[in-house]
């Protein structure tokens, strides 16, 4: 796959793509939103068994390009809004992305970058990183990546930093649950790479399927209904061949061999 603002490669299994804009800090345009968008629906149907994803240079993500944004907004209506729901569009592939989907953050993430974070499996940062939502400083607001940051951070804290626009550490975004691990930022790669050899230890159906049971059960009220419904999902899996050999590999104290 040709590309010109992201690399594309693989490895052991692992699905990479390295944002490479590193002169504009990995800032977001239309043509890389295109070409992110087709490496993540290249990656949803091959054998690759999960995603990472990171940034080349000095910086994860500076978030959407404002040089881009403003061009864009002195076009027409309709390219206006097709140039925002190709962001949509990519944050909402990465979200529902059917293989776990792992984030590695470094120097500054910002706006559209923290849209990446939030909307991933899981999220790793270096202990040097600084992130915020400057939206509001430039008349904007971070409309796009507002369901996954909200959905990470929570409401009373998105309050907070999407009306200052206030840069924080990343002590503060693994306290408000944007960041799920902190690494030294010499070791940002080794430490994604060794939880990425955790997940590949799991069972790659119990991985998607886990992704489906919490967005499936997140936002819903616990109920009989609710239970019912969870109990039919482990009965249904559970006679499939991965969780049968799951279950004997247990049995038998040795590794699962996975498909």
């Amino acid at each position: 796959m040709t590309t010109e603002f992201i690399k594309v490669s693989r490895s052991d299994g692992i699905g990479i793509i390295t944002l490479n804009r590193p002169d504009k800090r990995n800032a977001m345009h239309g043509p890389m939103i295109v070409e992110l968008l087709r490496a993540l629906k290249k990656f949803a149907n091959d054998d690759s068994r999960l995603l990472l994803l990171h940034g080349e240079g000095e910086h994860f993500c500076a978030g959407g390009d404002i040089a881009w944004m403003q061009k864009i907004a002195l076009g027409s209506d309709d390219e206006n809004y097709d140039d925002a729901q190709s962001l949509a569009d990519l944050l909402y592939h990465l979200y529902t992305f059917p293989k776990p989907s792992l984030v590695l953050a470094h120097g500054m993430t910002l706006g559209g970058g923290m849209g990446l974070l939030a909307a991933a499996d899981i999220a790793v940062a270096s202990r040097s990183a600084s992130f915020g939502l400057p939206e509001v400083r430039i008349g904007l607001t971070p409309s796009m990546i507002s369901p996954y940051v909200i959905a990470a951070i929570g409401e009373r804290a998105a309050h907070y930093y999407f009306l200052t626009g206030e840069r924080f550490g990343a002590e503060e975004a693994f306290r408000v649950g944007l960041i799920h691990q902190l690494s030294e930022a010499d070791a940002l790669m080794s430490t994604g790479m060794s939880l990425a050899q955790t997940l590949l230890m799991n069972s790659p159906q119990a991985l998607r399927s886990a992704k489906q049971l919490i967005r499936r059960v997140s936002k819903q009220t616990i109920s009989e209904d609710l239970a019912q419904k969870t109990a039919e999902h482990l009965a249904e899996l559970r006679t499939t061949a991965e969780a049968q050999e799951g279950l004997h590999a247990f049995l038998e104290k040795r590794p699962p061999k996975w498909q």
